[in-house]
């Protein structure tokens, strides 16, 4: 009792170490991930935007506002009229043709930096000063003699917004920088942090000449906010600058249309959760950040080239009631960025996207709660397919598994695309696909290392391949045995005891182990089950220990993939003496009983029974009859008509009173080079054998060996008709033929 006990002990020890081990790793494996999670490393996040692009990119794209209209300084617009920078009075013209087609917002994604220096007063100026030459302008009106005070002029009277970029790093000191801010209200917990120190804070400003940021009813930023690798997936809508927020240009746009230049911030004790703009409420991030809704890639706004604004080519009404941006798409003047949809995209359409968004109240957002959620998902899912693992093997939980994971990756996209909430399912995928992989390996590697240890324990008195065959079912590890179908063969070398006669022991050892390696391979390439080597020959079935309802087909295959090599090797494998090897093959199928047999020390797995034997006797029969491969009439019915055969004999083997009948079968043209004609006649001649027609017989199998040069069957059945000519066995004579020995 106390041994059955201790017995228990062990096992439930073994049991709980394995799965110890196994929920250990996990459990550090899902901490490792948590803690990535929160300390989010570089490499990790890049990986995560390359996530989110992939889910951007599989939503279906809608369609652009079309109350918003790019005004695009193109190609074409340069080639017309000059290259950029245009003189400021065309710009003024162009944008009094946008604001006359009935625009109620225009928005410049461009910055006038420098004074125009195409002005008659500019050019009069460095004439002067530079060549020393003076000129004058008859007839040149006042009030066109500075290009700057022209577009200024207009500025002053129209719906017109300018940009500017704002520096994150020291701008010019000596400059003073005329800035449109917005008056920002923050509603917020108390220990909200200010917006100066949430939102981006810029140090310096590329603003345009005070002549212009004078006249301008508004301004706004142009910054973009690329992530780390390089693609622009958000936007600032505020910034802060010298103490006061201001607006990007988007917002500053749609200001005009509301007509106030009011906000409304909403913030948490982590920063800004939303900006309300007039009626609608903009979700963002900490920095004042809203994630861009793209509409697809460059072009899918609706764009007009500046050209035709001032080729008078605008359709009556076309700009009525719209907001106008005017930028550009030209290559050469590099507002070019890079989105998750387009490589290639025009700056002023980032722009239009914040405007199109705002306008339609279609936004995407990352809630507070999604890094929890996020985190939860990345310690649930570890834990759980750390515990499923410890009990279950790894096939098991790949479909379970492989549903949550699609299930995470389907539902994060139909958030984003229905609601508009990004949760990002890649920090969960990689803790569950992850955890799965290590685990299953680690698994893996303890079972392999459990069947090593069995392996080295019973190798001394098991073969191999009953080895293997417990490894994977221990629980056949007893003596016994069962009934099954199956078919057996035996393959001999011919005149063996000549050849090592010729050969020294030493090579005769080394030719042996190479023959019996390439014929071995040969079975087990085509599943069969070594037996045993009997000196010279080979036993091998199949069919057991798997079933396979095809046994007979593969033993014959593989006694005619055995001769393919006996003919592959027969430069290596030429004897003294002797022009070649020769082997014979014995196929037969039927119930026998296979299993572990032998004694309790010493166990064999092997086939025994009435087929084992007639198998034995068939390959002593090839040399009776000079073929290389004889099958009973059993694997010949087994294997149907998928096996080209002729019958040879009807037999009585010694050892077995019942008849059989034999056949030798045919693989490829090796045998008989695609020439089959022969058959029916050598059968015909058999039948008139064993009807005692002596003589048709004889004539037969003449007529098979023109077919077939050589034939030794139809020799001897010749031999055989002339004696029993001469010597009839009598009308009770069944055609069978007694062999004597085996």
């Amino acid at each position: 009792m106390l041994s059955g006990l201790s017995s228990v002990l062990r096992g439930l020890d073994v049991f709980i170490s394995r799965r110890g081990i196994i929920l250990l790793t996990g459990c550090v494996f899902t901490l490792c991930m948590a803690l990535l999670f929160i300390f989010q490393p570089f490499f990790l996040r890049l990986v995560e935007f390359k996530i989110y692009d992939v889910q951007l990119r599989s939503l279906p794209q809608k369609s652009a506002s079309p109350q918003l209209v790019i005004v695009d300084l193109d190609e074409e617009s340069l080639e017309e009229f000059g290259q950029w920078p245009w003189p400021r009075y065309r710009v003024a013209l162009l944008l009094e043709k946008i604001r006359r087609a009935g625009a109620v917002s225009i928005g410049l994604d461009i910055v006038f930096a420098e004074k125009d220096r195409t002005s008659p007063v500019v050019i009069q100026k460095y004439l002067q000063s530079e060549l020393g030459v003076k000129i004058d302008f008859e007839g040149l009106p006042p009030g066109l003699e500075d290009n700057d005070a022209i577009l200024a002029n207009l500025l002053g009277q129209g719906p017109y917004v300018l940009g500017y970029y704002l520096d994150m790093r020291q701008g010019e000191k000596n400059r003073e920088h005329l800035l449109h801010p917005v008056q920002a209200a923050v509603v917020g917990p108390p220990d909200a942090p200010a917006l100066d120190d949430s939102l981006f804070l810029a140090l310096g400003a590329t603003s345009n000449i005070e002549i212009l940021a004078k006249a301008a009813p508004g301004s706004g930023f142009m910054n973009v906010a690329p992530d780390a690798d390089g693609i622009i997936r958000k936007v600032p809508l505020l910034m802060a600058y010298e103490g006061k927020v201001y607006p990007n240009l988007a917002m500053a746009t749609l200001m005009n249309v509301i007509g106030s230049r009011q906000v409304l911030v909403r913030s948490t004790d982590s920063g800004p959760e939303s900006i309300r703009l007039g009626d609608v409420s903009i979700p963002v991030d900490s920095r004042g950040q809203l994630l861009l809704n793209y509409r697809g890639p460059g072009g899918s706004f609706e764009y007009i080239s500046a050209g035709r604004v001032l080729n008078d080519g605008l359709a009556p009404a076309e700009l009525a009631g719209k907001i106008v941006l005017v930028g550009t798409s030209a290559a050469g003047l590099k507002d070019i960025r890079a989105t998750p949809l387009d490589p290639v995209y025009p700056g002023v359409e980032a722009q239009a996207t914040v405007v199109d968004n705002i306008m339609k109240s279609d936004f995407l957002y990352r809630p507070d709660w999604a890094l929890g959620l996020e985190l939860v998902l990345v310690v649930g899912l570890g834990l759980l397919s750390t515990v499923a693992l410890v009990w279950l093997s790894g096939w098991w939980l790949i479909v379970p598994l492989g549903l949550c994971a699609a299930g995470l990756w389907w539902g994060s996209i139909h958030l984003l695309g229905f609601y508009g909430l990004h949760v990002s399912p890649f920090m969960p995928l990689l803790a569950l696909s992850g955890n799965f992989s290590i685990l299953s390996f680690q698994k893996f590697w303890i079972e392999e290392k459990e069947k090593r240890r069995i392996k080295n324990t019973f190798e001394h008195y098991l073969s191999p391949e009953v080895i293997r065959w417990v490894m994977n079912k221990p629980d056949r590890l007893k003596l016994g045995g069962e009934n099954r179908d199956l078919s057996v063969m035996f393959m001999d070398i011919r005149n063996f005891t000549s050849i090592s006669e010729v050969l020294k022991p030493e090579e005769l050892v080394e030719f042996m182990n190479d023959f019996l390696t390439k014929m071995t391979e040969v079975i087990m390439n085509n599943g069969g089950t070594l037996d045993k080597y009997m000196g010279d020959a080979i036993m091998a079935f199949f069919g057991a220990p798997l079933e396979m309802e095809d046994h007979s087909l593969r033993a014959h295959k593989t006694a005619v993939e055995m001769f393919e090599k006996l003919y592959e090797c027969r430069g290596k494998w030429c004897l003294p003496g002797s022009e070649r090897v020769e082997i014979g093959v014995g196929i037969s199928s039927g119930q026998v009983i296979v299993g572990n047999m032998g004694s309790d020390k010493r166990i064999n797995y092997t086939v025994m029974g009435d087929q084992v034997n007639l198998a034995s006797r068939l390959e002593g029969l090839t040399k009776n009859y000079g073929v290389r491969i004889l099958v009973s009439e059993f694997t010949r019915k087994q294997a149907g008509h998928k096996m080209i055969c002729r019958e040879i004999d009807l037999v009585r083997v010694k050892g077995r009173q019942e008849p059989v009948a034999v056949f030798e079968p045919f693989g490829k043209d090796y045998f008989t080079h695609g020439q089959f004609s022969f058959i029916p006649v050598f059968e015909e001649g058999l039948s008139a054998y064993r009807n005692q027609s002596w003589e048709e017989a004889i004539d037969l199998f003449e007529k098979v060996l023109e077919l077939k040069p050589k034939d030794i069957p139809s020799q001897i059945f010749i031999r055989r008709c002339k004696i029993m000519s001469q010597n009839p066995p009598g009308p009770d004579w069944d055609g069978v033929w007694i062999m004597e020995t085996k």
